[in-house]
């Protein structure tokens, strides 16, 4: 069973405008394209020779971005700092017409940078440039008001964890206690070490690698996630779960089926060039389509058409309505 284009279009009208609020670590994503030719006479290594240069928002800024792009509204929360790499940030916002009105000054540290050397189209070093670790009482109090602001008209929250210091055990229990007041689904992108922290989530949406490492089992076959998912959710508490399994496509506990077997979903991506961010765009598509009253079956078919688009395109990126639909047409056409 799939979405068809009719459904599928019908689906992202009813997402358009939609506010989903994004909370999580907020990033500049930075690529160095180039060609490689030799080795370098100082080591083995390549030498790039640089011919393009790109910034793109990372994290949950990213997050942010893909709900943009699909015709949400994004109520994004975080923190950066008043250097380069924020007031880049703050520009690739503002020019998407994204909100920074939840964003918390955090004068301590850098904002987070990750660099990508893309050399013939592969990805050979990355950098990163980060000083992660819990935020002050006021970064805190801050990140808890502006929360409890974007909650007061969210349709649904996304946790962006990616263990740099936003999302912490105090910020987590006002996300619980906020959503729970407001009957508000909120969806997680998790970080092993802070599976505590995510308990009574509504959904989370690990890769096959993370919800192996949360619950210290094998993940591979379709029994052993079956297994695996079981044992978070009951574990967890966790209403739902979306397990996603690159080439295998992804595999959804969803309540109508009490989570007796997970359905399985085969990827629909044809060509994949790059799978950075390609969590950021599931998430994304996922919460959008419910906030717009989705149920969960067509949420995960839409976030895996979403994720099909994202991964033939190299860097993070996003999809948009238009290149979804096209997806499907391409995809109905085959």
């Amino acid at each position: 069973m799939r979405l068809d284009r009719s459904q599928a279009e019908t689906l992202l009208q009813r997402m358009e405008g939609r506010k989903v609020a994004v909370l999580g670590d907020v990033m500049l994503d930075e690529y160095l394209f180039g060609e490689v030719s030799r080795i370098s006479p100082e080591a083995p290594v390549p030498i790039i020779r640089v011919t393009r240069e790109r910034a793109v928002l990372g994290g949950a800024a990213n997050v942010a971005a893909n709900l943009k792009a699909l015709g949400t509204e994004p109520l994004l929360v975080g923190t950066l700092q008043k250097d380069t790499a924020g007031d880049r940030i703050l520009g690739l916002l503002t020019g998407l017409g994204v909100s920074i009105s939840g964003l918390v000054l955090d004068t301590a540290r850098p904002t987070i940078i990750k660099t990508r050397v893309i050399g013939q189209q592969q990805q050979m070093l990355r950098i990163d440039r980060e000083e992660p670790g819990p935020h002050d009482a006021a970064v805190l109090l801050g990140l808890k008001d502006r929360l409890e602001r974007a909650l007061g008209s969210a349709s649904a929250l996304i946790v962006s964890d990616y263990a740099k210091g936003a999302v912490s055990e105090q910020v987590m229990a006002a996300v619980r206690s906020l959503c729970a007041a407001r009957n508000l689904p909120w969806i997680v992108d998790p970080k092993p070490a802070h599976k505590a922290w995510y308990a009574g989530a509504t959904l989370m949406t690990p890769n096959a690698r993370e919800i192996s490492e949360l619950t210290s089992r094998p993940a591979k076959s379709d029994m052993e996630v079956t297994i695996a998912g079981r044992a978070l959710m009951a574990e967890l508490g966790l209403k739902g779960l979306l397990v996603t399994r690159s080439e295998r496509g992804m595999a959804l506990f969803s309540p109508v089926a009490e989570h007796a077997a997970p359905w399985m979903i085969p990827t629909e991506a044809q060509e994949v060039f790059d799978v950075s961010g390609a969590g950021d765009t599931v998430i994304a598509a996922f919460s959008a389509a419910i906030a717009a009253g989705a149920d969960w079956r067509e949420a995960a078919m839409l976030a895996n058409a979403a994720a099909g688009v994202v991964v033939a395109k190299v860097g993070t990126a996003t999809a948009t309505p238009a290149e979804i639909l096209l997806h499907y047409q391409e995809q109905e056409a085959n």
